[in-house]
């Protein structure tokens, strides 16, 4: 697990949450903030110096796979993406999508099952689909900004 997640959310400063699903079974969950304190009262600094100066807008936590005699088990909520609302745009999302990608590849290698790069290129084309899908769903442009 990665040592910035934080398992209690405070949800004070949440705009939304929701579930991204990656295949039929493993998702990840994202969480937008409506601003910076409250993306960064819900992610440990794990002794990152941008991090605790406040350079990140964004960020992908991945979970931990579990490892029983010698068989490897991905977790269901594979990790979780934070973004703050009016600070993201394609770019960002594309960026931690590569994160969570490069994670979801490493799985795939623990469980020998390896992605070859068209595999790794659906999945972040099709997990950028969902994302944008529910994010207008849940948010409108109003004036330049997002709003619910």
């Amino acid at each position: 697990m990665s040592e910035h997640y934080r398992y209690r959310k405070d949800k004070t400063h949440l705009s939304s949450t929701f579930r991204l699903p990656i295949d039929d079974y493993h998702y990840l969950r994202i969480y937008i903030w409506n601003n910076l304190e409250g993306m960064s009262a819900n992610v440990l600094p794990g002794g990152d110096p941008k991090w605790e100066s406040g350079e990140y807008l964004g960020c992908f936590l991945g979970m931990n796979c579990t490892k029983i005699d010698d068989q490897v088990y991905l977790p269901k909520f594979f990790g979780e993406i934070h973004l703050v609302l009016n600070k993201f745009g394609v770019g960002l999302v594309a960026h931690e999508m590569t994160h969570f990608m490069f994670y979801w590849a490493e799985a795939q290698l623990e469980i020998d099952s390896p992605l070859d790069d068209e595999d790794c290129c659906l999945i972040v084309g099709n997990m950028n689909k969902k994302f944008w899908n529910a994010f207008y769903r849940r948010f409108q442009l109003v004036d330049g900004v997002w709003e619910r």
